[in-house]
């Protein structure tokens, strides 16, 4: 088999683990509803599809800023090689059938990673919120 046709067969592998649903957003300008007051950051989806979220190591970070300290679990966010151009910043949002405590959560991409023979892009991402 050429290195072109494993390549395309390990993508192929790749995207049948890829059972959750995954949103990509770009981060837009604050918007005030103008009845409420209330603020949020508008956003603008850029893609939507399959997606598998995983840690790369159980490590966590616990910086501290104004007095508090947070903790900040890093994750990675695999999706088709292809399916749209991601930029850090982004926000992903994803649904789960597999484990239901990942659905509703919030990532933002911290972190790209291209090589030529990848099977997924594998996004670094943190847990929003």
């Amino acid at each position: 088999m050429s290195s072109t046709g494993a390549l395309l067969a390990g993508r192929r592998a790749a995207e049948r683990q890829m059972v959750d649903s995954v949103s990509l957003f770009t981060v837009g300008a604050l918007v005030t509803d103008q009845t409420t007051g209330v603020v949020t950051v508008g956003r603008d989806l850029v893609w939507s599809g399959p997606g598998k979220v995983t840690t790369y190591e159980p490590q966590e970070s616990s910086p501290e800023a104004a007095g508090a300290t947070f903790t900040v679990q890093r994750y990675r966010l695999h999706i088709p090689v292809g399916s749209c151009a991601p930029k850090v910043g982004m926000i992903a949002t994803v649904s789960s059938v597999l484990d239901p405590g990942l659905t509703g959560r919030e990532f933002r991409v911290v972190a790209l990673l291209h090589k030529s023979f990848t099977t997924a892009y594998r996004l670094m991402v943190e847990e929003v919120g």
